[in-house]
């Protein structure tokens, strides 16, 4: 992964040597630490005493100054850049080494299986962690881990703050309101919906939540073992500082039930017997499912937005020296300030839940559309268009028919991002139509008399006031709308203009329609899809003055 992406924390390393993560700490809360609003966590690191690049030397006692550690406090919006055995210099991380790889599959997670345990505990006179194979840890003896029992009588050691960390450290923000407070509901997401037929989930993320978080609200929002794993970093926190007892976090898995567990770290014996004891430094993947087929989500405030996207690269050897990137970001220790946007820096793109790429997940970016134009269906056929609100004035139509415009005046749109129905609709003109003339041109225009390409199709209204439901777009969350039309004219070699009307289809995976018309108003675009389809409810092919 791409180190040189990561914000440099100065206050994590005391000089220029190579330090390796050894160990999380307690938490602390604002007035007990130099953090002013947020929690803090202590990170215990030693100096590097063997060649980086030698996996296997760094994990024998002796490869580290553990005798003479350095602690240092972090924001815990700082998590998900850390990870126990990160090699850090100059307050720049230089490289996550892969230790002893394990893939446990089948690993099964619940009550019966899996118990809090302290770092220091001992079994039967055995620690778990045995100190002469494992000094790392001396200092937080008292932290948490969670134990597995494996199918061979084996078992398998997560520390909490790993577990955090990688179920529920998508954003740093979202770390921070974890940890902040009780959970509510308000502190994750604005409004969801469930559908319970297809399992869709819909979220309007809390005000400057991370979009990458997303997937991780919603297994919170719709599992309560999910809600009980986020609910109880704060609550664990809270209890030991109530009872004065450093506040080491504690909470379990989001699940219960088999999964395939992916991890880095190093097998330790118990007693006599060697390997007994897989201590996971750093979780990969987990295959369990989430408890939704397909996701879509929308911020609730404008402002948040996506980092560029840079793909994790693999790194090599690491130098003892390395000069400060270009332009590389650098934190103070201090809180930031609210009259400034929030920067977002994406620094890996690892797949931490194969599910995931199996589901349909999705950003809903809501756009500023018109209303839709209402037409009138008579009993015999006849359209005529009204407007909304209650009628003023003697005229039999209440406003201007916008779809009769200025004649066949059209304006050639600039460049910009267009829906994704609208580049299907082109992708098909292209290639069924204008394929057939060299240098032929497709375009989209603009409908008469209107300033946006985009339009909502009419709203068709029966002598009964019911609308056309032909004409609706069915979200994935079951709620619907006026489905959306554009034109694109097709300027054939020798020829004059063609105009098609490219209309989105009923749902997100329905693919548009299009259909040849002979001007770009909008009662032509009602005519052609009356024409187009047998099923549709416009009966008319005119439309009345």
């Amino acid at each position: 992964m791409n180190s040189d992406s990561l914000p440099a924390l100065p206050q994590l390393t005391p000089d220029d040597r190579i330090w390796r993560l050894d160990w999380f700490g307690e938490c602390a809360y604002p007035g007990s630490v130099r953090r002013y609003t947020q929690p803090s966590i202590k990170v215990v690191l030693s100096a590097l005493r063997c060649d980086p690049s030698d996996c296997s030397a760094l994990l024998l006692p002796d490869a580290t100054d553990h005798q003479h550690s350095h602690e240092a406090w972090v924001p815990v919006s700082a998590l998900p850049m850390l990870a126990i055995g990160d090699l850090w210099q100059n307050g720049r991380r230089l490289e996550s080494p892969v230790y002893q790889l394990e893939t446990f599959q089948n690993l099964r997670v619940d009550d019966t299986s899996a118990s809090f345990i302290k770092a220091g505990l001992a079994v039967d006179a055995h620690f778990l962690l045995p100190l002469s194979r494992h000094p790392w840890h001396r200092l937080h003896t008292q932290s948490y881990c969670v134990s597995l029992a494996l199918s061979d009588g084996r078992r398998l050691l997560v520390p909490c703050v790993e577990l955090i960390r990688f179920y529920f450290g998508s954003s740093g923000n979202l770390l921070h309101r974890l940890f902040t407070g009780p959970l509510t509901r308000e502190s994750l997401w604005v409004s969801k919906r469930f559908n319970p037929t297809n399992r869709h989930l819909h979220l309007v993320l809390a005000k400057r939540l991370s979009l990458w978080s997303a997937p991780d609200i919603g297994r919170i929002a719709e599992s309560p073992l999910a809600w009980r794993a986020a609910a109880g970093i704060h609550a664990s926190c809270q209890k030991a500082a109530a009872q004065r007892h450093p506040a080491y976090p504690y909470t379990g898995f989001p699940f219960e039930g088999q999964t395939n567990l992916v991890a880095s770290g190093v097998w330790l014996p118990f007693g006599e017997v060697e390997r007994a004891t897989f201590l996971a430094y750093r979780l990969f993947s987990c295959s369990h499912p989430f408890p939704y087929r397909s996701l879509s989500y929308e911020a609730a405030d404008r402002k948040v937005r996506y980092a560029s996207d840079r793909k994790s690269d693999q790194v090599g050897k690491v130098g003892h020296t390395r000069e400060k990137p270009k332009g590389a970001t650098e934190t103070t220790d201090a809180d930031p300030g609210d009259r400034k946007a929030q920067r977002r820096i994406v620094f890996e793109n690892q797949q931490r839940f194969p599910d995931l790429t199996r589901k349909s997940i999705w950003r809903e970016k809501l756009e500023a559309m018109p209303k839709p134009d209402v037409y009138f269906r008579h009993a015999d056929g006849a359209i005529e268009q009204v407007a909304l609100g209650e009628p003023a004035g003697s005229s039999a139509v209440a406003g201007i028919d916008i779809g009769r415009g200025n004649g066949t005046e059209s304006t050639h749109v600039p460049e910009q991002r267009l829906p994704r129905f609208v580049q299907q609709g082109l992708d098909r003109i292209a290639s069924e139509v204008a394929a057939l003339s060299e240098n032929s041109l497709v375009k989209i225009v603009c409908p008469a008399g209107k300033t946006a390409p985009v339009f909502s199709l009419p709203a068709i209204v029966d002598v009964d006031g019911v609308l056309d439901a032909e004409l609706l777009f069915t979200a994935a969350d079951g709620s619907t709308r006026q489905r959306r039309g554009c034109f694109a004219e097709v300027n054939l070699k020798a020829d004059s203009p063609s105009y098609w009307l490219i209309a989105e289809g009923s749902a997100r995976y329905v693919k548009p329609v299009t259909v040849p018309v002979s001007t770009t108003q909008m009662g032509e675009a009602i005519a052609a899809l009356n024409t187009r389809s047998s099923t549709c409810a416009l009966a008319a092919q005119t439309i009345s003055p």
